[in-house]
Parts: structure tokens; C-alpha cells; sequence
């Protein structure tokens, strides 16, 4: 296997806790397509009665416009932006185009993206790698057709997906020979619904196509959602693991002591309809830090917005969860994202956050 099993994320960031306060946001997730074709038995999106409180649309292209030109105030580009959220990305028709804005702008270091790879071609393949897209994270949800039917509720052709992910890294590779620039590939799958067989399977099937690729666990990262009753889809006939046990995502040891969400320290995404919140896992944008459309980024993260209800600005929220009052929040008392996904904690550091966002002036 060519392909180095690890988690997505950098080996050589430094820790947070170093880096606060921040004069800008270090990571950013913008969301194309708030909409899916699949609906996962673990996601948000097969839950009727979630996806009612959302608001499911593409972003239009001068919405992103607007973010774009709202990056250039700061002082430096944005660490990565993930052009992604809570839909599949490439769904929205102008995904290569807002990659290549990005780019064009200078506003951002890199930019990734998530996809379950189902509407890939070999046209899209030529369209993502030519807009210079810094990373890509396939998701793969089944080992044959009657697993992405029964796990997604999604008709596939899984050789097909196979072939066009092949494509893609082929051609990024050749692309990257040519140019210099390289679309770094993950490729991941849920462990915890497979056999160790199809675990081995799924290394083998993938393992020659990717730079990095991981076998991820199961976790309740979706406020109000619990994901357990999941657990108990079969897609294997040889599984004997059991079943109904929930994992860290990236396979560290769960934390009842991650009462800080760290997230909300160096992070924000901007909704599909142009809906700002503060943290990944808000799906339905309970915390409504404003709108594109009506505030500015820069002044939403300094706090020098107008906006000073409960919970409403950063500053006030930070403030909340380092004095332990998460679970005042409803949205952050129902997310588990913390314990169960999170690759980095700051509840050690509470005397430190203190000295940070109470007694120094931001």
C-alpha cells in the first residue's frame, strides 16, 4: 500500500493554546452545498425531522464573492479553508470556480474539500485538480452497491466510483509531475460498520490511490442526533464486533473533561445561504453570529460587531465555556464534538484562557 495510514490533519501543527488569542480565524469552513445526494444513517441529513430546521440551498456565487472580498481585510490569509459543510460540495455547478477564486485572491494558504465522490467524472477530475484544490477527502460508505443502498439509501455503481477515484489520483499525480502543484488525496471509511475482512478490503481496494487514507470510528458530532441506533445496520456478513459502542472519530480516548469546545477559538462557517456560526458541527445555525450579506467577518471575529446578546459574539461565548457554562447553551449541551471528534482539548488550560479573554484587552 502506497498510501500512508493516518488522520487528515497536520503532523507539525503547533498546539493551540500557543496561538491564542487569534487575530484571525486559523481554519474557515464555507459551505457550497448545504444539500446531499446521500442520506447517511449516521448524518443529520436522514433525519426528516433535522433537516426541517435547515435551510438546504447552494451558494450563490456573489455570496461567495462577498466572503471572498471580506478576507482580503485581514492581515494574512486564512490557514486553510475547507470549501465544505454539511451537504456534498459538488453539488453546487460553480465549486471549481469558487476554488479558483480562492486561489485568485491570495486569502487563503490552502484549501479542502470533502466529497463521497458519487457525481465525480472524469471532466470534474480535469476541472478540481486545474483549480489548483490543495486537498480532497473521499468518503467511501460501502463496499458494493447493496452497502451504499442500505447504508446512504443511494443507487451507485461502486465500481464506478472506484474507477473515477483512481482517475482522479492518477491525474493529480500526472498534474503535479507537470506543474508542481499537488492535490493532496485522503480517503476514508467508517471502521465501526465493517469486518476487519473489509476493512483489510477497503486498504486494498484504495491503499495505491491516495497520499494519506484512515479508517475512521463512528461519534456523535451532530447536536440533538444520537448515531447509536446506526450501529446497528449489518453490512457485513462476517462482522462479530459489537455493535452500539461509540469510538473517538480518530481513534483517541473519549474525554468527559472537554468542557471548553476549542473550536470556537480558532474557527467559524459560513452557511450555504450566507449564515455565519461559530463552529463546524452547528448544522442548523443555532448560533447565528450574523450574515454575510449584513456583517463583516473581521469585525465578527474581534467582537466589534453590534451584536452583544447572549451567546450572540464570539467573546461572550468563549467567555461562557471557560467558566464552564457550556451546558447553558442548548446547541453546545447536545454536541458531542468535543469529546468524541475534536483532535485538540483546552480544558487543561482554564487559568490560562482566563488571563487570555477576561483580563486582557483584545
Amino acid at each position: 500500500m502506497k498510501a500512508e495510514f493516518r488522520q487528515p490533519y497536520s503532523k507539525d501543527r503547533k498546539p493551540l493554546i500557543d496561538l491564542l488569542p487569534l487575530k484571525q480565524p486559523l481554519t474557515m469552513y464555507i459551505d457550497p452545498s448545504s444539500s446531499c445526494n446521500f442520506k447517511c444513517k449516521f448524518c443529520f441529513q436522514s433525519n426528516k425531522d433535522a433537516v426541517k430546521k435547515m435551510n438546504l440551498s447552494q451558494m450563490k456565487l456573489d455570496t461567495f464573492n462577498k466572503i471572498v472580498e471580506q478576507l482580503k481585510e485581514f492581515d494574512s490569509p486564512i490557514k486553510m479553508i475547507h470549501l465544505h459543510g454539511f451537504g456534498e460540495p459538488l453539488l453546487n455547478k460553480n465549486f471549481t470556480n469558487m476554488v479558483s477564486l480562492l486561489k485568485q485572491s491570495n486569502v487563503v494558504e490552502r484549501i479542502a474539500t470533502t466529497s463521497n465522490a458519487s457525481l465525480l467524472s472524469y471532466e470534474l477530475t480535469h476541472k478540481i485538480v486545474e483549480s489548483k484544490l490543495d486537498q480532497i477527502h473521499f468518503s467511501i460508505y460501502g463496499l458494493d452497491n447493496l452497502n451504499y443502498k442500505v447504508f446512504s439509501n443511494q443507487t451507485i455503481d461502486f465500481s464506478k466510483v472506484v474507477s473515477n477515484i483512481k482517475y482522479f489520483y492518477l491525474y493529480k499525480t500526472e498534474y503535479a509531475n507537470k506543474t508542481g502543484h499537488n492535490c493532496h488525496v485522503h480517503i476514508k471509511m467508517n471502521k465501526d460498520y465493517f469486518s476487519k475482512s473489509d476493512q483489510q478490503r477497503f486498504l486494498d481496494i484504495f491503499g495505491d490511490y491516495a497520499d494519506t487514507i484512515f479508517l475512521d470510528g463512528v461519534a456523535n458530532i451532530w447536536p440533538g442526533i444520537d448515531v447509536t441506533d446506526s450501529l446497528s445496520i449489518n453490512l457485513s456478513k462476517d462482522k462479530k464486533e459489537e455493535n452500539g459502542v461509540i469510538t473517538h472519530q480518530y481513534g483517541h480516548e473519549l474525554s468527559d473533561m472537554r468542557k471548553i469546545c476549542p473550536n470556537i477559538f480558532y474557527q467559524i462557517l459560513i452557511h450555504s445561504n450566507g449564515d455565519i456560526s461559530p463552529c463546524c458541527a452547528d448544522y442548523q445555525g443555532a448560533i447565528k453570529l450574523g450574515n454575510i450579506n449584513t456583517h463583516n467577518i473581521r469585525e465578527i471575529w474581534t467582537n466589534s460587531n453590534t451584536n452583544t446578546n447572549f451567546c450572540s459574539n464570539l467573546l461572550s461565548l468563549r467567555r461562557i465555556h471557560i467558566q464552564g457554562g457550556r451546558d447553558s447553551i442548548d446547541v453546545c449541551k447536545s454536541c458531542q464534538y468535543p469529546e468524541q471528534a475534536s483532535t485538540t482539548t483546552l480544558h487543561e488550560y482554564k487559568s490560562r484562557l482566563e488571563a487570555i479573554y477576561f483580563n486582557t484587552r483584545l
